[in-house]
């Protein structure tokens, strides 16, 4: 016999082959841990004392079991074949399996293959123990900035506590942000692991899905000879791909496919948004969580395109083969970073300049979506996803790169004369409003950034936290299930340093600061926890639990916009969040320079 050991899932148990050379038939060992060296042949036995064997055999078996539960390997059948993953920190995982045919050469700007359907599934047993490729994209968004990942991406990861438990498990689909340019499903500290799994008992699952240019470029001629008649919008339809994926094969990892929630955060928010949105994904995820999502969303196709000429200029072709023919640096150096539709987008973070505007990543294109969300919720089409949903932001959303590097030594005089500077161009009566509304005369230390907080905080009501509580109201208008709204307000015990997440040292409730603390990353940009950071975290997973798993907030959470949750170390609810601010903004339609993509 030779010590090859194999593990393969067979009916109920998992069973490891043992191939015996000399009779050239598979043996089957009915044992969960078998230790090599119970495996020899009988060529040994008879050279070697069997009292020597057994006590090697003991202390090999020993070994092994202790060994298992960090080293073991485990492998499960999905419809394209088979995967190999492993067990560690208490539960399974499964990472890069790829869900539909790499997009590269021919296939770029095209809606994502089925792997099944064209014959490209894998033979043998694909290694899913490592991440693969990160989505081809440049940071930080500039014509000269790195260049990193691929275009063979489209991969996503199953971590599971049991591949069958006696009841299939909820599962939680995490989009990840990245303003749809950049970072990935495997981000430290921002993706899930296998703790998180085995801690909460749920199966999770992260994709990765083209980014920027790759994943959402609209321009005429893309489109002409498209099967969609469509352009742009790529990157949604990889992750309607891997939720097909999800419901054909999360059943063999545990999960239940009729219990699937899709949440996201920052771009992912609004791909969750996206996806509620578009008939292509109808019935493909039952709850839905948007964490600091865009509330603008209406760019036509048409006008797009238009905007978008820019970039073919850039590129020097004039026709979809010459497109597909530039290498990865090619495509990225010639996005419009700077200029209009500047995707870069240098003042999400801070007040708006009146009348400039960037321009849609993401489009209305008839395709994936049928119509603008609002116009489709107003006319109650149909077309939408009627499911559970939830809406997030953060207090000081901006928090984690203001525009200004200063601002934590600001002063409150700095802070008034910069206010007046950015919103004396909409009138003194606006300025003056925004400066009594967000009151600068309270007594504050250097150490303690208020300034920056109020500042930040002013930008985040007039450009996340306001307009989405209005994309909250008109869910509850719309929609026949519950709608929930939340804001995080939660100051953490230090600062909030990781450079690969966050540009600026944040101090306040800043942007990520949800989808940080669920994934366990807190420790990761704080350092040592406090006991107060930990009931935050403790806090706010038990709630995303309970929804994933019940489809609705525990009691004392009322529906929007009956209460709004604000998530601190202790979680209250409010009647109406900010109503005054929200009020000022609106009504002189500062909500055109809310957030967009």
């Amino acid at each position: 016999m030779s010590d090859d050991i194999y593990e393969v899932p067979e009916g109920t148990e998992y069973r490891y082959l043992v191939q015996d050379e000399e009779q050239e038939e598979i043996q089957y060992v009915r044992r969960h841990y078998v230790s090599p060296f119970l495996v020899v042949s009988r060529r040994c036995m008879f050279l070697i004392g069997c009292g020597v064997l057994s006590l090697l055999a003991l202390a090999g078996y020993l070994a092994y079991i202790a060994e298992t539960p960090r080293l073991g390997r485990t492998e499960v059948e999905t419809e394209c074949g088979w995967l190999r993953g492993r067990w560690k920190d208490g539960a399974y995982s499964f990472k890069g399996i790829p869900y539909a045919v790499p997009p590269v050469g021919e296939r770029r700007w095209r809606p994502p293959e089925d792997l099944l359907k064209v014959g490209k599934c894998w033979d043998g047993v694909y290694d899913a123990t490592r991440f693969r490729n990160i989505c081809a994209q440049v940071q930080p968004l500039r014509k000269n900035g790195t260049v990193l990942g691929q275009e063979d991406c489209l991969h996503l990861s199953v971590f599971t506590p049991s591949l069958q438990p006696t009841k299939p498990l909820p599962v939680m689909v995490w989009i990840h942000g990245g303003y749809l340019h950049m970072l990935s499903g495997q981000e430290r500290g921002y993706s899930p692991t296998e703790e998180l799994a085995a801690r909460t008992q749920m199966v999770y699952v992260s994709m990765n899905y083209r980014l920027n240019a790759f994943g959402f470029m609209a321009l005429e001629v893309l489109r002409k000879g498209s099967a969609t008649n469509s352009s742009g919008n790529y990157g949604f339809m990889d992750q309607i791909q891997a939720l097909q994926w999800v419901q054909k094969n999360i059943h063999k990892f545990g999960g239940d496919a009729e219990k699937v929630t899709i949440f996201g955060q920052s771009s992912g928010g609004t791909s969750v948004w996206t996806l509620m949105m578009s008939p292509l994904a109808k019935g493909l995820f039952h709850r839905a969580i948007d964490m600091s999502g865009s509330y603008i969303y209406n760019a036509s196709l048409e006008s797009a395109e238009r905007d978008n000429l820019e970039f073919l200029k850039s590129t020097g072709c004039k026709d979809a083969v010459c497109l597909r023919g530039l290498n990865i640096t090619q495509v990225l150096q010639a996005i419009p970073w700077q200029h209009y539709p500047s995707w870069a987008a240098d003042d999400l973070v801070d007040l708006p300049v009146k009348g400039q505007f960037i321009g849609p990543v993401c489009v209305v294109d008839g395709h994936v979506l049928l119509e603008p969300p609002f116009m489709s919720w107003e006319k109650k089409s149909g077309a939408y996803n009627d499911v559970p949903f939830v809406v997030g932001t953060t207090e000081q959303e901006t928090d984690y790169g203001p525009p200004y590097k200063n601002i934590s030594t600001w002063k409150w005089e700095d802070y008034r004369w910069f206010v007046r500077e950015k919103l004396m161009p909409f009138g003194e009566n606006v300025t003056n409003q925004a400066l009594s509304l967000y009151n600068s005369s309270a007594p504050c230390s250097t150490k303690d950034r208020c300034p920056e907080r109020l500042y930040t905080t002013m930008t985040s009501d007039m450009k996340v936290t306001c307009p989405n509580n209005d994309l909250a109201k008109r869910a509850a208008g719309a929609l026949k299930s519950p709608v929930y709204r939340y804001v995080v307000t939660y100051t953490p015990s230090g600062q909030a340093n990781v450079s690969s997440l966050l540009p600026f040292p944040s101090r306040f409730a800043f942007h990520l600061l949800d989808s940080l603390a669920f994934f366990g990353g807190l420790e990761m940009v704080l350092g040592t926890l406090s006991p107060a950071d930990i009931t935050f975290q403790q806090e706010l997973t038990k709630y995303f639990l309970h929804f994933a798993k019940e489809g609705k907030m525990p009691e004392e959470w009322s529906e929007f916009p009956s209460h709004t949750a604000l998530l601190d170390e202790k979680v209250s609810f409010v009647s109406s969040y900010s109503a005054q601010r929200c009020d000022l903004w609106e009504k002189n339609g500062f909500y055109s320079y809310a957030w967009m993509n």
